[in-house]
């Protein structure tokens, strides 16, 4: 899972993404990875090392299929951009022929034309519906194909046809695609990016297309996937040795009495390895099939999002079949080690040997170890994501919807209408408790308009971060329970009165300490002659700009990060009506005033998201796609390194204990039917089977203890190395630690004490004729 995620399309040596590197003022180069579509041309007409070049943009989109609305991810490209990337279609063709000649075609994925259309091989020719474009499907890409990037694409559209509704978007110097190349053969890359800054004028690197595209977040989630699972293998192939030495050891005289038959060393040798063999190719086999089958489970769990991989590829096969080896070899070398050297008397009484004892012990002490470790681990990053759930933010998210639409490019025409008529259907809708419009939200955009105070030569800021405008209508601090510590919320008189404003606590320490901020002044916007094309610095409002007084006192709310790092946890914010948000620069246009409505709901309200979106919709079917979602996915985004994290761990610890489990109980079991005649004499003489029984218990005990010290000793380690994914949790949490301990404790007692209490209650003349 983790290769997939790194690496999820193979690419071969010579595709690139084309990348444009700009000095900054402090003399660093900052990297885009997006240009015009005037560059784009530029580069496929002047650079002769390549041999392709294709314009891709990605975009959410609303999709109509005979009359219904749904959410798609699409990507809008060039001609001949599956030509580049070297895959046909599995049904149909792909986009072809110079953007000029495009004709409105869709090629869609195989999970998106699975789930809109039930896989109808007769899709070809039918319409969707994008941008107010009818499209007509010409073809269905393979169920392994996601396209270039490890995002799921659920359907690709020619870009000149659907870009056709903005005027200039391919004569214009604006960064709206994104470049992919191929070097011809024989040409480097070096070759392509000196001729491509020349050609361009400004510096190009082409950067390897494999896993590239990957950021930060998802590249620790792949090593993070990679990490554990090879520690699960270690701890299965411990446990698989564990259970060979058991099983050797109780063969120990078949074997011995084969070598005084004549069976040679290598005979026996051989036989182990075949046996070994075969097991291991078996384990291989069905780990396929489960992989195969589990794959869509898993990845809605680990990976959300992350391209389909539907049959299975040559990586996951040479993976399944390296630890097939490595499994064959482990099991081949635990069987040939436990060969008796000879024919010798006490080959035929089935003694162990002191070194599988002792290999045995070290095997048990690993998965122990490994156990804590992975509970540990999880434990920690799980009490970090509790830890940042329960944060006080300053407001309450729960049952809270927000109501937009999908961005994309260009503003919706009669948006703000929009929102308003649907609002009061939506407050009459049964299970909503009350709505109201937005135009920006805590971890959902900001507004910073220029800002002064009277008698303050400086704009109020915290490290030159000017404080957040938030538009509110009466309902908002309502609605998310900001409360309001000092002064009063807005009234509806407030949309037509004098100029007002709510100023959270941070604020009127930082601007007014030791001062009552109520009734103070703020002057918010932009002079009446601010001119934006030859002003010089941040503009800063003058006194003709009018004093809004202080009106009240807000909490504090979370504004962009769930991690109170840096400023984060010291920011300013002020609020003001809806009809009193100050506008653009003069001479420059006003956009959608509303972006959203919010809905407190009273719970969870069965299709109460699609009633929401038809009102707002109206019936109408060219509009983006209307999201309705719980308030929390605004965030959610940045929770997933913590979320994945816990999961993964979670899954894996679980797996783990289990393995242990198995390993402790045969491992135990077998010590105690080894031990079986020793038990049987004490008892003979006088010692009570319960405390044979707590002698066995206790040497289970320390083994165990040794792999619980050892693997908290390396929880410890790791600890120390996540410390930036743990949140108010100490990286050696003794809390976290100690209920692993004891949990593996446990589990060795309960491995230990069914074959020992049977063992102690077995009349001893039994044990000393066995």
């Amino acid at each position: 899972m983790g290769t997939v995620l790194l690496e999820p399309l193979e690419v071969p040596d010579s595709l690139f993404a084309v990348a444009f590197d700009h000095e900054a003022a402090d003399g660093h180069l900052q990297r885009m990875t997006t240009s015009s579509y005037v560059t784009f041309r530029s580069l496929a007409a002047d650079v002769s090392a390549l041999q392709g070049v294709a314009a891709w943009q990605s975009a959410p989109a609303s999709v109509t299929i005979d009359g219904d609305q749904v959410r798609a991810d699409t990507m809008l490209v060039s001609g001949g951009y599956f030509d580049l990337l070297g895959t046909a279609p599995a049904l149909g063709r792909g986009i072809t022929g110079t953007d000029r000649e495009q004709r409105p075609v869709a090629v869609l994925s195989h999970s998106f034309w699975t789930s809109a259309f039930g896989a109808d091989r007769g899709v070809l020719g039918r319409r969707v519906r994008v941008r107010g474009i009818d499209f007509e499907v010409a073809g269905v890409m393979p169920r392994s194909f996601g396209g270039h990037a490890s995002a799921a694409v659920d359907l690709w559209l020619p870009i000149a046809v659907a870009m056709s509704g903005s005027p200039g978007w391919d004569t214009q110097p604006r960064n709206i695609v994104s470049v992919l190349a191929r070097t011809r053969a024989g040409e480097s890359s070096v070759t392509a990016e000196g001729q491509a800054t020349a050609a361009l004028g400004s510096k190009v690197a082409m950067v390897p297309l494999t896993g590239g595209d990957v950021g930060a977040q998802e590249r620790r989630i792949a090593y993070w996937l990679m990490g554990v699972s090879t520690l699960v293998l270690l701890m299965g192939l411990a446990n698989a040795a564990t259970l060979l030495l058991v099983r050797a050891a109780r063969r120990h005289r078949e074997s011995a009495v084969r070598s005084a038959l004549g069976a040679t060393r290598a005979r026996l040798m051989t036989d182990i390895a075949v046996e070994a063999s075969a097991i291991a190719l078996i384990a291989t086999g069905v780990s396929l099939v489960l992989s195969f089958w589990l794959d869509e489970g898993i990845r809605a769990v680990l990976l959300p999002g992350i391209i389909e991989q539907g049959s299975l590829t040559m990586r996951t096969a040479l993976a399944a079949a390296a630890a097939g080896l490595t499994a064959a070899a482990v099991a081949a070398a635990v069987g040939i080690s436990s060969l008796p050297r000879g024919f010798r008397s006490e080959d035929f009484r089935g003694a162990a040997g002191v070194g599988s004892t002792r290999l045995q012990s070290t095997l048990l002490v690993l998965q122990t170890a490994v156990s804590v470790l992975l509970l540990a681990g999880g434990g920690m990053i799980g009490r970090s994501l509790w830890n940042l759930l329960e944060q006080d933010f300053g407001m309450r998210t729960s049952d809270v919807l927000v109501v937009d639409f999908e961005q994309g490019p260009g503003n919706i025409p009669g948006q703000d209408q929009m929102f308003t008529a649907a609002l009061e259907r939506i407050r009459a809708l049964p299970g909503v408790r009350t709505a109201t419009v937005f135009q920006a939200l805590p971890f959902a955009g900001f507004h910073v308009p220029p800002i002064s105070i009277p008698g303050r030569a400086e704009p109020p800021n915290v490290d030159q971060q000017l404080p957040f405008l938030i538009a509110a209508s009466p309902e908002f601090h309502e609605i998310l329970g900001i409360t309001i510590s000092r002064g009063r919320r807005f009234s509806e008189a407030d949309e037509r009165g004098p100029l007002v404003v709510i100023i959270n606590e941070t604020m009127a320490a930082t601007v007014w300490p030791g001062e009552n901020a109520i009734g103070k002044c703020i002057r918010i916007g932009f002079d009446p002659d601010f001119d934006p094309f030859t002003a010089t610095g941040p503009p800063v409002p003058s006194a003709a700009v009018p004093c809004r007084e202080v009106v009240g006192v807000a909490h504090d709310v979370r504004q962009r990060s769930i991690v109170p790092t840096g400023s984060e946890g010291a920011l300013m914010q002020y609020y003001v009506p809806f009809s009193q948000v100050p506008g653009p620069p003069p001479g420059l246009p006003q956009g959608p005033h509303i972006r959203g409505l919010l809905v407190r709901t009273a719970g969870t309200v069965a299709g109460l998201s699609t009633a929401v979106r038809r009102l707002v919709t109206g019936g109408q079917a060219d509009l983006p796609y209307v999201r309705v979602r719980p308030y929390r996915e605004l965030f959610d985004r940045q929770l997933r390194p913590w979320r994945v994290g816990t999961t993964l761990l979670a899954i894996f610890s679980v797996l783990a204990v289990g393995i242990a489990s198995v390993g402790l109980y045969a491992a135990f079991a077998h010590a105690v039917l080894q031990r079986r005649r020793e038990m049987a004499i004490r008892i003979a003489i006088g010692a009570a089977p319960a405390g044979v029984q707590r002698l066995v218990l206790r040497e289970a005990g320390r083994l165990t203890f040794v792999g619980v010290v050892v693997g908290a000793g390396c929880a410890a380690v790791a600890g120390r190395t996540l410390t930036s994914l743990l949140f108010a949790v100490p990286p050696v949490d003794p809390v976290v630690l100690g209920a692993a301990a004891l949990l593996m404790l446990s589990v060795a007692m309960a491995a230990t004490i069914l074959p020992a209490r049977t063992a102690a209650r077995t009349p001893p003349g039994t044990l000393l004729r066995d």
